[in-house]
């Protein structure tokens, strides 16, 4: 399925061929592809970090393209 026919069928499934509605379809898309990579993990963009831990000193140092951690162990 392309982009086409899925605005197609986005149109078809509402029932609704409102300019307004139809124009908006881009919105609807994109806010569903951001929903689907927001609740996926790429393995990708995982990374495997050593830290060390200091007597004193409760926080590890978070790398510099630090986006959320996956595990700890």
């Amino acid at each position: 399925m392309n982009y086409v026919e899925l605005s197609a069928a986005i149109s078809a499934y509402t029932e609704n061929t409102e300019d307004n509605f139809i124009a908006e379809i881009p919105v609807f898309v994109k806010q569903a592809e951001q929903r689907i990579y927001n609740s996926i993990q790429f393995p990708s963009l995982r990374k495997n970090m050593t830290g060390v831990t200091q007597s004193g000193n409760k926080y590890l140092s978070a790398p510099s393209d630090f986006l959320a951690v996956y595990s700890l162990a």
